[in-house]
């Protein structure tokens, strides 16, 4: 990977919690533009990698860079307000509240009000389930619909980095497909991506680029098409070809 486009970047990265070390010596770079897979057995790291990033947990040893920036141990409102965003998997929304409200919610640290609401007003269109949910509390929509308002509370913040948690957890084949057209299509529009996900097949399908993660550390990366090529890690996460 070229490193004049990169956007973040890990270096030499160890974290966990308490006395639990879970990330060992991780590097990675992440370009701009690219979706970025992260695949790895449960328990390898992968989430904790997410929240490392985002600021929930600190490291121990290493830097964090974004934009060449050094951000390790920053919080997590600074790095929202430099363009960073986090989905995490299962659901963070409020459920009693409606589609409106949480996406209200989604920009509190905005100041341009008037332009919140036509922001609003664009993802509604955008996706036509929040359009015809707009106003029903959002604990009463199915799980793909809620996967689709997490996903537009994020873009509210239009960050130039979005980290994805499990997205596709849970979920039927069909709503599996149509979360990840949603994933290419927030990337066409200039989003970077760092996708966390179980569905290893499909997410290399998507990326541009993918980490192995083993035991907190990384095992195998490179181009998604040569990992997907790849007998070892087909053997390991891809199942029988």
């Amino acid at each position: 990977m070229a490193t004049d486009n990169v956007i973040l970047e890990l270096r030499n990265v160890d974290a966990g919690y308490g006395e639990i070390e879970v990330l060992r010596n991780v590097s990675l770079r992440v370009e701009h533009g690219q979706i970025v897979t992260v695949i790895g057995a449960n328990g390898a790291g992968k989430t904790t990698l997410l929240r490392t990033i985002f600021g929930l947990v600190k490291p121990s040893r290493g830097q964090i860079l974004y934009e060449g920036a050094d951000i390790t141990g920053l919080p997590t409102l600074e790095l929202l307000k430099r363009g960073i965003a986090f989905i995490p998997g299962g659901r963070s929304n409020f459920p009693q509240m409606t589609v409106q409200e949480n996406l209200e919610m989604g920009a509190y640290i905005r100041k341009d009000k008037r332009q919140v609401m036509k922001d609003i007003d664009r993802l509604c269109e955008r996706f036509e389930i929040l359009r015809m949910k707009r106003h029903t509390p959002v604990g009463n929509l199915s799980g793909g619909q809620q996967q689709m308002v997490e996903f537009a509370i994020a873009l509210m913040l239009k960050p130039k980095v979005l980290l994805i948690d499990e997205p596709t957890i849970g979920l039927a084949p069909l709503l599996v497909d149509e979360v990840f057209r949603v994933i290419e299509e927030i990337n066409a529009s200039g989003t970077t991506i760092v996708l966390v996900e179980q569905n290893a097949r499909r997410a290399l399908e998507a990326s541009d680029y993918g980490f192995v993660l083993e035991l907190g550390s990384i095992r195998y990366q490179g181009n998604a098409e040569q990992l997907k090529q790849s007998e070892e890690v087909y053997r390991a996460y891809l199942g029988e070809r």
